[in-house]
Parts: C-alpha cells; sequence; structure tokens
C-alpha cells in the first residue's frame, strides 16, 4: 500500500442562494455537462436537459436546486417543489422560458 500526501482545496462561495419557496421537494441526481458551467458554476435555478446541459425551453427535465462547481459536476435537479421565480431569475440571470415551464407541471413557481 502506497502513501501519499493528503491535499485539500479552499473554495470561497459568495452566498448560498435558497431557490424553495416552501419546505418539501422531489428531486434526482444527474451528471451536468461541462457546457453547463460558466465560469466554472452552474447556478442554481438553471433548467436542466436530460443530457445534463442546460435547456430553458420545451426539452427541460427540472431546475438545478444548487449552485454547482465544475470540478464535481453532480447537480440535484428539482422534479417536485415550489420555487421563487424572482431569486430564480435574479441568482441565474435569465427567466425561465414559458416553455420551460410547461413542462415542469410539478414545479410551482410562485
Amino acid at each position: 500500500m502506497a502513501i501519499q500526501a493528503m491535499g485539500s482545496n479552499r473554495t470561497t462561495v459568495a452566498d448560498e442562494v435558497n431557490i424553495l419557496k416552501r419546505p418539501g421537494f422531489e428531486a434526482i441526481p444527474l451528471t451536468l455537462d461541462s457546457t453547463a458551467f460558466t465560469d466554472g458554476v452552474c447556478k442554481a435555478g438553471a433548467p436542466i436537459g436530460a443530457s445534463g446541459t442546460i435547456k430553458n425551453d420545451g426539452d427541460c427535465i427540472g431546475i438545478n436546486l444548487y449552485d454547482v462547481d465544475s470540478s464535481r459536476p453532480q447537480a440535484t435537479i428539482l422534479k417536485k417543489a415550489y420555487v421563487k421565480d424572482a431569486t430564480i431569475t435574479s441568482h441565474y440571470g435569465t427567466a425561465i422560458a414559458s416553455t420551460a415551464k410547461a413542462v415542469l407541471p410539478m414545479i410551482i413557481f410562485e
């Protein structure tokens, strides 16, 4: 057995945004594609497609719950939840398209 030096990295996060309006949600795990990241982060509130890419259209399967770093691209994708529409728009930077909202009937945008 080889013994190696243990290392660690420190990442500073400006803030953690909460897009949930009410407690309780259902979500699935999904590995994000490298194209889903801007400046190394996929922001909470991003509409995600089945391939792990950002899909702000009818191909959306859910909403990214937390900010995800590109060094560990595993995301939690909301399938059923009450979310804050204004918070998503301000944090993600783009409003969720009406076509994306239409294919997510179990996500309530308030």
